[in-house]
């Protein structure tokens, strides 16, 4: 079959010609045709793709693509990264860690296993068969307007040592300089002290929630000069009544796609689960009215550059609800709960591609350059 040249935008031409030169000359027409059927169609399904993109190879072929190509998933991350930093440029780069879960019904599915469901609703099981996927993610943003953009999505193994957090830390690894010094955004799960360590060292600021009731000390007292044995690590834990007494600020900002007043209270402290790294930590509560007391449940975040100020901590962390929204575009409207393949690879492959193809999609809806 000959090749027909496909009408295409020159802003999308340009983003999809760095991703298909990073696969091998021999698959890279097979490649651009799945990747405009996934980017064009709301289905997980390969066959739809492949009709959407207007098929100009054997049905074979793309399934041996998907299957049994010589193609490196990592070389696809970096030139997605590539195009993400021709095309936007802010002043810091947000990045979020997460993880969601896919439900399957069949527990023959590539490393399919029960897992806890967070939901808590009561017409849902406690638990469920899925598989698990953890996401690192890129925030963009145009106004007002917060979204992600997925830079990695990995499946977690059902079997063996290979956990959510060593995931994230794989993640973290690859991520290395290549956007240059980010804040990577992280929930409770991965406020992990190996996880903030390896993006530390890189010279990463980490900020995420954690438990209220972490072990935080105030800065130790200055050493006495005749006092024996080492200087003091930490100083008088923080309590409760610690935090009460700190004087609380009222400010209004656009948190969560609209108009919050948040109250919140902060300090420079030492975690111990960091081996008394200075930290900056801020307790937030957002006034509710119809809320029994008025507000929301007090939340703990830490950021891990003490320079930081408290507001531009809570918008920054505010941003890492983006993951949400496209967690449920994904499953829901691009068709990961429909990427139904029968090996695990194959199954990486496909999502892989699936989620360049979102990509596209989400660069193109908050792209704001006239071109």
């Amino acid at each position: 079959m000959s090749d027909h040249p496909i009408p295409v935008n020159p802003l999308v031409a340009a983003m999809i010609a760095p991703l298909a030169a990073a696969i091998p000359a021999r698959g890279r027409w097979t490649f651009t045709e799945l990747l405009v059927g996934a980017a064009v169609t709301l289905s997980g399904h390969i066959t739809d793709a492949i009709v959407a993109a207007g098929h100009t190879r054997r049905w074979i072929t793309y399934f041996w693509f998907v299957e049994s190509a010589r193609w490196s998933w990592l070389a696809l991350w970096a030139a997605l990264l590539g195009v993400l930093k021709r095309q936007f440029s802010p002043a810091i780069w947000h990045v979020v860690l997460d993880d969601t879960v896919v439900e399957r019904v069949s527990t023959t599915a590539p490393e399919c296993r029960r897992h806890f469901n967070h939901s808590a609703k009561p017409n849902r099981p406690r638990f469920l068969n899925g598989q698990g996927w953890v996401c690192l993610a890129a925030v963009l943003e145009r106004g007002s307007k917060v979204g992600a953009v997925p830079l990695m999505l990995r499946l977690v193994r059902a079997r063996g040592n290979r956990s959510k957090l060593d995931l994230g830390r794989l993640m973290l690894r690859l991520l290395g300089d290549r956007l240059g010094k980010v804040r990577l955004l992280a929930d409770a799960w991965y406020m992990r002290a190996r996880i903030i360590r390896d993006a530390t060292n890189r010279g990463h600021c980490v900020i995420g929630r954690v438990r209220k009731d972490l072990a935080l000390y105030l800065e130790p007292p200055l050493s006495e000069p005749k006092r024996r044995g080492p200087p003091r690590k930490y100083g008088d834990r923080v309590t409760p009544d610690m935090v009460a007494r700190l004087p609380v600020s009222r400010s209004g900002q656009f948190l969560y796609g609209k108009f919050e007043v948040v109250r919140y209270r902060t300090c420079c402290v030492a975690a111990r689960f960091l081996k008394g790294e200075l930290v900056r930590a801020v307790w937030i509560e957002l006034e509710r009215p119809d809320r029994p007391k008025g507000r929301t449940e007090t939340r703990l975040l830490i950021c891990t550059d003490p320079l930081m100020s408290a507001l531009e901590v809570i918008r920054a962390y505010s941003k890492r609800w983006a993951v949400e929204p496209l967690f449920y575009a994904l499953k829901h409207h691009w068709g990961l709960k429909d990427a139904w393949e029968q090996s695990r690879n194959a199954l990486t492959r496909w999502v892989t591609i699936l989620a360049a193809g979102y990509a596209i999609n989400q660069m193109l809806a908050y792209y704001d350059r006239v071109t």
